[in-house]
């Protein structure tokens, strides 16, 4: 059994990709290693401490990336 601050930071990531504050592909690779690190802690491959540092920087690191301004909004 993981922590629920793991399924808290995967819900809060898939809010802000839908929102449009992540840059949608980045946080949805994220996504996918937090779900990875969810099934190795489930599986006591991570420990606890472990889990949470790996998804916490998933987590800052989806959120760091500038979302990029897509060609077609630009004047042209």
């Amino acid at each position: 059994m993981h922590a629920p601050v793991l399924d808290y930071l995967l819900s809060s990531l898939r809010a802000h990709r839908s929102a449009g504050t992540a840059h949608p592909e980045a946080a949805l690779g994220m996504e996918a290693y937090i779900l990875h690190v969810i099934r190795l802690a489930d599986q006591r491959a991570l420990s606890g401490p472990e889990a949470l540092v790996a998804a916490n920087r998933a987590y800052n690191s989806a959120l760091g990336l500038p979302s990029l301004p897509e060609a077609r909004r630009e004047p042209r």
